[in-house]
């Protein structure tokens, strides 16, 4: 059957990123930060605080894969530390200095706004991330990612990650397609191989020798955006 729509995850696949949420100096930071907001909280104690809410709420959620959501974490940090009511607006502030203080390396990967440009001319395309929508929506147009969307389904904003069925599936509804009409690009053989598979999508893997999971296997794979255009019209 004819392809109609292409999907594409966004971390490891289309950015290339490397984060680190446990150095110390990002806490010291943001904890002289959230002073000029009245919340008084020392580094380590944020540093234990985070990663204890983010496994709390993760250990709350009856979903089997669980997500959390950080604007939330923070929310509850600044309002349980904090001397005062915080605007939307401050608490995604502080998401998004936490989010680049974090951030060790962050590029699109070579030749993707090229092919995006091709893609998106033939194809109907989508996001489907497991991505937090505080910071991720600004990175997506701080790269210029969005014109090449006709949506964009992230994780936190609805408590379940991939391979859950259900993201995929959103997406495929508000394209208005089939799932056998079609592809989804992403890095990772557990979630997303065995999510796009689970739903019936044709799978492309980037940059990653594990070509099969769980019974599942790639309809195809490439490590250069100059080869994407010949696998989609080859499947």
């Amino acid at each position: 059957m004819k392809n109609k729509a292409v999907l594409f995850d966004l971390y490891g696949t289309l950015i290339n990123i490397k984060t680190d949420e446990g150095d110390i100096g990002t806490y010291e930071i943001l904890s002289r930060y959230l002073k000029y907001h009245l919340v008084y909280i020392s580094a380590d104690a944020l540093r234990k605080t985070y990663f204890e809410a983010v496994q709390q709420h993760l250990s709350q959620s009856k979903e089997p894969f669980p997500e959390v959501d950080v604007y939330k974490v923070f929310f509850d940090i600044m309002h349980s530390f904090g001397k005062k009511k915080y605007p939307s607006s401050t608490v995604i502030d502080v998401s998004m200095l936490f989010r680049s203080l974090t951030i060790r390396r962050f590029e699109p990967f070579e030749g993707i706004f090229e092919v995006l440009d091709e893609v998106s001319k033939q194809y109907k395309t989508a996001l489907v991330s497991d991505a937090q929508w505080v910071f991720t929506k600004a990175e997506i147009k701080m790269l210029g990612l969005e014109r090449f969307f006709r949506h964009i389904i992230l994780s936190s904003k609805y408590g379940f990650k991939k391979p859950d069925k259900r993201l995929f599936n959103i997406a495929l509804k508000k394209l208005g397609i089939r799932s056998e009409e079609a592809v989804y690009i992403g890095d990772n053989p557990a979630r997303d191989l065995v999510g796009a598979k689970m739903v019936g999508m044709k799978f492309l893997l980037f940059r990653n020798d594990c070509k099969s999971y769980n019974g599942f296997e790639a309809d195809g794979f490439f490590y250069d955006y100059k080869h994407l255009m010949d696998l989609l019209t080859g499947i």
